[in-house]
């Protein structure tokens, strides 16, 4: 199955490249056909579906934050519509808005699950993506346990906070590879601290590929999203990421 997942990029990784429209740009320049994007981009969602069927690039999943859906869920509806995009995903809760007991997290995957039945009448899976602090035990589950103990719902795996916050980071990918539509691919490097000085370009950090694809290759997932938090050189991550995936994809195919 290998073969049939794409390599696409996360506009995450070109935020501070300008507006929507620049990041496109560049993102296309670096060899992509497909992304995911991040909210609205301050846009209405008619003004983001402009720029974006200009570019040509076609938007294989798109993240929303929980403020997003509980105050925009009608606008995320008819950009998802718009877009003709079947894959949204909720990545974050401001830490104020996390739960510290495991009855609190019952109560975001029970949300989470009625927005996911919602968008399932229209064609939409929804899909939660990890970071840190859904990975930490209270009592004998994670957060992320008690979300995808919801049946409706679907992980998207941030590879890079798996390798930063686990002894094994394919352990869970091996756990919920059922329910896994698409990743995150980013790196790391563990040892280099505390913060975001820990990302690496795909290749360059300790993030073991191969067994990672393998996992993947017995999976739902269809997309690859190439994804570095604070880089600095945009183009180079992009294209190194691709090459990267590209190479490593046409050896688990052969």
């Amino acid at each position: 199955m290998t073969g049939d997942m794409r390599i696409a990029a996360q506009l995450y990784t070109v935020r501070q490249i300008g507006g929507l429209a620049s990041q496109l740009d560049l993102v296309s320049a670096c060899g992509f056909t497909d992304i995911e994007t991040i909210g609205f981009h301050d846009l209405t969602p008619q003004d983001m579906v402009r720029r974006v069927e200009r570019s040509g690039l076609n938007v294989r999943s798109a993240h929303f934050d929980w403020e997003e859906f509980e105050t925009r869920f009608d606008e995320i509806l008819d950009l998802l519509r718009l877009l003709r995009c079947r894959v949204a995903v909720m990545p974050w809760l401001t830490p104020e808005a996390r739960p510290d007991t495991s009855e609190g997290w019952m109560d975001v995957s029970g949300q989470l699950a009625d927005w996911g039945a919602q968008l399932a009448e229209h064609d939409i899976h929804l899909a939660y993506h990890n970071h840190d602090y859904d990975l930490t035990e209270l009592s004998d589950e994670t957060p992320l346990d008690l979300i995808l103990a919801q049946e409706n719902l679907y992980w998207q795996p941030d590879i890079g906070w798996l390798a930063v916050s686990q002894k094994d980071p394919t352990r869970l990918l091996q756990r919920y590879a059922d329910r896994i539509v698409s990743v995150h691919a980013k790196d790391a490097e563990p040892s280099a601290g505390q913060g975001d000085e820990r990302w690496r370009n795909l290749g360059q950090g300790v993030v073991d590929w191969p067994r990672v694809l393998h996992i993947l290759e017995s999976s739902p997932c269809t997309d690859l999203f190439v994804e570095h938090d604070e880089t600095t050189k945009h183009a180079e991550t992009l294209q190194t990421g691709h090459r990267f995936l590209e190479r490593h994809l046409s050896a688990e195919v052969g």
